[in-house]
């Protein structure tokens, strides 16, 4: 026996992803019982049964309605296990010390069974979760292994503590998944002791000798790619190309359909394929014999047709994956920061531990550009660039936010000194000015007062004032809420805010035209750097209307991430250490006109190539819209440093740029990827077709309007997206697609 210590058990968007597992955690979960489709999905399963009993559908037509609905739209866990490649098959499986206890067919309700059996006992019987299944009919039992058994010992454990003989003997696979239903079925769930870690003692496996195929040996090792693919990935490709993993009932002839077709990569060696399929479900013992009867089989010497379209289907999606994890838009966790940092880098975030490193060095950007006056760069696109920087920390409550407020400090200090004289200075004259009588010369406004940290509680025309008074300098903010920015309302028209943001990012033109002799009138480009915080919900929120207008791609998000829940220890801010900072704040102080790197632009070039090629392999609309001004703000990051640095290149630099752009892109796809996908698909064609269908519709009607709009191909896939984004509704019954009321509540001209 050897022992592993495990929390994780995995969770997938659908069981039609096998390549999508995830580790499963409680929001995740949580948001899945509560999800209005998986209701929705369960309540009509429930109503089809109901049409059973009474004799007006047949058991065998509800079955596949069954089917159907439950892979159509539920989502799955696998509580058994996760997956170290993402893959939900036996080969990469790490036992989570769960198991699942399903009892099917029940002739008294679910409820009653568990009443009478389960009740009061889930402590003793290890149980973290118990629900009514999807088909209304059984009950599912997730508990933990007791020490030292394995699955199928477990399940025989818990029949035998139940008195129990008709409960489901096959579910022994680490591969095998659970649909997840919603709250109304759930019965009992202790979430602590769902996720909390488990010791896992995992059984070694003994290779018998007595057949031509035994269970593969662990200590037999073979090649772990096929011409530079990934096993993993030539499965995933060969199940697409053969239609898909098929329901119960028909896997053990596509078990040997998939071996006669592995046959040709595995040099036709029964174990090394045994090794590399999943089990899909079935008995050990029969999936086994059926890989080696496909085997026995008389082989034809020429590469199948099968074969070439997987092997180039897996390469693509390999080349996909590889970019992706070069990106790091996919990973569990944001990008880790380079090891090796400039010398102004370390120096300001050398007092913070190591998990708040990457929020204080992403979140200081906008100060360091507010130094910059008259600072331009030319990008690769021949246009010049300012150093406008917006930051948003997004991280849960009580989690250090704060930690970027003393660096930012030390930075705007001297403009912090010239301010506070200023506005002495401005008090004054307002003093003077409501001093005076009103039949006397009013004194004029002074020139030249500028005052560059200010508020965000500002009216339009404070805003427009305080940037001619600027001068062409950059104003500052710092809020502890995203939603201060709200504070700032745009010519009284309500929250059009994120107009400003836009115009700040381009430097555009901003201003009032008023008739009052003492209104501000003024025509300013808008230089105004600023950082906020926000909790990952508020953050949605806030930018919820603002998905496709470009200003996401404009402003720069970080996080926070730790697993360690002790309190942090920061270094000490002295006198020391704000001189140092502002020895290297007067290189921007002095920077002036146009500063040129031509190592910056050739990074960029490089950067643009790379992200053009992942957002086309990887076919995501929304990570292409927002790669474009990363890579721009990246590379202002670089040149900011790049004058730190006493205008000086280093790899450095290089690093710190590729990696705060990966960083920045990891944020955003998960803080609004999902929210944008699905704004992408309402604002484009696939919104535009359904507007032209009506309320109810069939495939036929669909397929109808794309080729009246010239488009080829059948339209069913599409459908499956509208469904899985709840745009539609599918009748199985009836064979037709009915608008949902969340599309029809967006666009009332459907109706």
């Amino acid at each position: 026996m050897q022992s592993n210590k495990t929390t994780s058990f995995a969770f997938s968007k659908s069981i039609k992803t096998p390549a999508q597992m995830q580790p499963c955690t409680p929001e995740l979960l949580n948001a899945a019982f509560d999800d209005q489709h998986v209701s929705d999905t369960c309540q009509k399963i429930a109503a089809k049964l109901q049409e059973v009993k009474e004799g007006t559908l047949a058991r065998e037509d509800f079955n596949k309605l069954k089917t159907k609905l439950k892979e159509d739209n539920l989502p799955v866990v696998c509580f058994h296990a996760s997956f170290s490649d993402g893959y939900r098959h036996n080969q990469t499986a790490v036992p989570s010390g769960l198991s699942i206890y399903d009892v099917d067919h029940l002739e008294i309700d679910p409820r009653a069974y568990y009443i009478n059996k389960v009740k009061g006992r889930e402590v003793e019987l290890g149980i973290s979760l118990a629900h009514i299944s999807p088909s209304n009919e059984g009950i599912r039992l997730v508990f933990e292994i007791p020490q030292g058994m394995t699955l199928e010992e477990a399940q025989r454990w818990m029949a035998d503590r139940l008195e129990d003989d008709t409960y489901d003997g096959c579910v022994k696979d680490l591969a095998r998944c659970s649909f997840v239903v919603c709250r109304d079925y759930v019965l009992y769930y202790d979430e602590e002791e769902l996720f909390k870690e488990r010791e896992v003692t995992l059984p070694v496996t003994i290779v018998t000798t007595d057949s031509a195929i035994s269970t593969p040996s662990a200590d037999k090792e073979y090649e772990d790619n096929f011409e530079g693919i990934s096993y993993p990935n030539i499965v995933h490709s060969l199940e697409d190309v053969l239609g898909g993993v098929p329901a119960q009932g028909a896997r053990n002839n596509f078990i040997y359909a998939m071996t006669c077709n592995m046959r040709y990569v595995c040099n036709d060696d029964p174990m090394w394929i045994a090794q590399v399929l999943p089990r899909y479900g079935e008995d050990e013992q029969k999936f086994l014999a059926t890989v080696r009867s496909a085997c026995n089989r008389p082989q034809n010497m020429d590469f199948p047709d099968i074969m070439k379209r997987a092997l180039k289907l897996a390469r693509t999606r390999q080349q996909a994956d590889e970019l992706a994890e070069a990106n790091g838009i996919h990973a569990p966790k944001p990008p880790v920061m380079p090891q090796r940092l400039t010398k102004f880098m370390r120096l300001i975030t050398k007092n913070v531990p190591e998990h708040l490193k990457p929020a204080v060095a992403m979140g200081i950007f906008p100060s360091l550009g507010v130094h910059c006056k008259g600072v331009k760069f030319r990008y690769n696109d021949n246009a010049f660039v300012e150093p406008t920087f917006m930051n948003v920390l997004v991280a849960e409550m009580s989690s250090g936010k704060s930690c970027v407020n003393e660096p930012i400090n030390a930075i705007m200090l001297d403009i912090k000194e010239k301010d506070a004289k200023n506005r002495k200075l401005m008090q004054e004259y307002k003093d003077q000015y409501d001093a005076c009588p009103a039949d006397e010369q009013k004194p004029e406004r002074p020139k030249g007062l500028t005052i560059q940290w200010v508020k965000s509680d500002m009216t339009p025309a404070a805003f427009v004032q305080l940037m001619a008074d600027a001068g062409g300098r950059f104003l500052y903010t710092r809020m502890d809420e995203i939603g201060m920015l709200n504070q700032l309302k745009t010519n009284g028209k309500g929250n059009n805010v994120t107009e400003i943001l836009r115009l700040a990012y381009d430097c555009g033109e901003y201003g009032q035209e008023r008739v009052g002799t003492k209104s501000v009138s003024e025509c300013v480009e808008v230089r105004w750097n600023w950082n906020a915080s926000a909790t990952p919900g508020k953050c949605r929120r806030f930018f919820k209307d603002a998905m496709l207008d470009g200003t996401l791609s404009r402003i720069t998000f970080s996080t926070i991430y730790t697993d360690d829940d002790r309190m942090p220890l920061y270094g000490c801010y002295d006198e020391r250490f704000k001189a140092d900072v502002q020895n290297f704040i007067t290189h921007l102080n002095e920077a002036k006109g146009l500063i040129v790197c031509k190592k910056a632009n050739t990074l960029a070039a490089k950067m643009l190539e790379e992200n053009r090629q992942y957002s086309a392999l990887a076919d995501d609309d929304s990570y292409r819209e927002l790669s474009y001004r990363a890579t721009l703000s990246a590379f202002k990051r670089g040149m900011i440093l790049y004058i730190l640095n006493e205008q000086k290149w280093c790899k450095e630099i290089e690093d710190f740029v590729r990696w705060s752009y990966h960083y920045d892109m990891w944020c955003k796809m998960w803080i609004f990827g999902e929210n944008m996908r699905r704004a992408m698909e309402l604002d484009r064609a696939r919104r535009n077709l359904m507007e032209l269908l009506p309320d109810t519709f069939t495939l036929d009607d669909l397929n109808a309007v794309r080729r009246a709009q010239g488009m080829k191909g059948d339209g069913a896939q599409q459908l499956r997206k509208w469904v899985s984004r709840g745009y539609c509704t599918y009748d199985p019954v009836t064979d037709t697609y009915t608008k949902s009321p969340q599309f029809l509540a967006k666009h009332p001209k459907a109706a």
